[in-house]
């Protein structure tokens, strides 16, 4: 899927100067690597609970608390990795090598979590999951702050920026599709059946992350052996900041930290349902019967793959025509809108029907990945005007913290919030209604109310089009262009 932009008066779309197009080439290179996310942090997040509490009976209270852990150790190596690879002079540049050996670990380590023996006991495999994810999450934040960098080095147009974005996302939404699988192909019969009849999950993962572990080596070295770094040059002779600067700088600034609160009541409004909606779907909608629920959700997945691939070029032209924060308008309204047809089709005798609001949420709302990136960006270009100095590492780790951080909370919480409705999963399928009211209200609800305060962060976003213009030439001015 190719992506360009071509002049066009009034809110038309804008052109991308010949001197600001990164090569097709590098743009698919640098696309190939965004599924890593997808493989190394929404698959483990979305099937840890069911494949560790259905499979292996272990507390979810217990599984909310080591995901938590998780995420807290991800966040606070973060800002360390950003400041390294800031700092880093090689021959291949400041991000690429560290891409090339972090996808390298990555796949290395993704396997052993889910290869706990099912012979120990409840704290035992907390322990288990607890190292084996903080050893994973290391090697993963060596690959990704290096990686989400190069994102912003690699053209200083307001509109390709947008579009280098794209080419990522686009490989994203694909790995999204095996994500909506990745339940229902661990509940294969050639993986096994429990005592009950239930389909073994725990041994369905494990084999399934040998496929995920080579997958992840091949796609992340691809943006360390392909892509350039446009603005390593200039900054070969930038002195090398502390860890602790780099950080107060980055939270003084402004526009970064509006960025931030759109993204954070965004990630707050969609995480702490994410275990609910599995639960939702099986116990409420499917009567408890778990593998029609994961049949569903695959469906569901496969079924989003091409509105969320259109999703991509429709978000870019109107990034390009009205500029990003109307793309952030359009993605709340699409996601208070979808929520709130739950409660229509969220029925037990119609169980499809839940298609239909995945329909009105999924595609656009993972818009925002599309947008924020292209924002560092140009925040990255305001602070070089404030400070003079390039420092995407910074600004990729302390985007990358919030964000993990966000999701250590609603991860945390989220089992607390499973457990509030009062579902326990001894009862089966035999549910009491109130509980699973509660979580049909918690479901929706939540990222309505988020979706709300969201808006109103958007409107108080300033690095406009035109705004970013000024800023670029005042910095080629000063420097000369890049």
């Amino acid at each position: 899927m190719r992506f360009s932009l071509k002049k066009k008066s009034g809110h038309g779309m804008h052109h991308v100067r010949p001197e600001d197009r990164v090569p097709i080439g590098q743009k698919i290179a640098y696309g190939l690597g965004g599924p890593l996310e997808i493989l190394s942090v929404t698959i483990p997040k979305s099937v840890i609970t069911p494949v560790f509490n259905i499979g292996m009976g272990l507390n979810p209270v217990l599984i909310s608390l080591v995901a938590m852990l998780w995420r807290a150790w991800d966040a606070f190596s973060d800002p360390v990795m950003g400041n390294i690879s800031d700092n880093a002079r090689t021959r291949w540049g400041r991000r690429r090598p560290f891409i090339v050996l972090g996808a390298i670990l990555t796949g290395l380590t993704m396997p052993i979590m889910w290869w706990a023996p099912e012979s120990l006991s409840q704290w035992q495999l907390f322990t288990w999951l607890l190292v084996t994810g903080i050893l994973f999450y290391t090697c993963f934040t060596i690959w990704s702050m290096p990686y989400y960098s190069l994102n912003m080095e690699m053209s200083p147009s307001y509109d390709e920026r947008t579009i280098i974005t794209a080419y990522r996302a686009v490989p994203q939404k694909l790995a999204y599709l095996l994500a909506g699988w990745i339940i229902a192909l661990a509940s294969m019969s050639i993986f096994g059946v429990n005592a009950d009849g239930t389909p073994n999950l725990i041994n369905g993962m494990r084999w399934i992350s040998l496929c995920l572990a080579g997958a992840t080596i091949v796609l992340g070295v691809l943006p360390g052996i392909f892509v350039k770094e446009r603005y390593y040059a200039k900054t070969k002779g930038q002195k090398k900041r502390r860890l602790m600067d780099d950080v107060k700088q980055t939270f003084r600034t402004k526009p970064f930290l509006i960025l931030l609160t759109i993204v954070f009541t965004k990630l707050l409004g969609f995480g702490f349902i994410g275990t609910l909606g599995f639960y939702l779907n099986a116990y409420y909608v499917c009567g408890g019967d778990i593998k029609q629920a994961a049949v569903i959700n695959g469906v569901k997945a496969s079924m989003l793959i091409l509105p969320n691939l259109f999703a991509v070029p429709f978000c870019t032209w109107l990034s390009s025509c009205f500029g990003k924060r109307v793309v952030l308008y359009v993605i709340s309204a699409s996601t208070i809108l979808g929520f709130l047809s739950v409660y229509i089709f969220y029925d037990p005798a119609h169980p499809w029907l839940q298609l239909i609001p995945a329909l009105l949420v999924s595609p656009l709302s993972a818009g925002i990945w599309l947008i924020a990136p292209s924002m560092q960006a140009d925040v990255a270009d305001f602070d070089e005007l404030e400070t003079g100095n390039r420092r995407e590492g910074s600004f990729s780790a302390v985007f990358s913290w919030t964000t993990k951080m966000t999701s250590t909370i609603t991860t945390g919480l989220g089992g607390f919030v499973l457990v509030w409705t009062g579902f326990d999963v001894a009862h089966g399928a035999e549910q009491p209604p109130h509980v699973l009211d509660n979580i049909m209200h918690c479901y929706v609800l939540i990222p309505v109310a988020f979706s709300a305060v969201n808006i109103v962060c958007v409107y108080f976003y300033s690095l406009t089009r035109e705004r970013m213009e000024d800023i670029r030439a005042q910095l080629e001015e000063r420097r000369g262009a890049l």
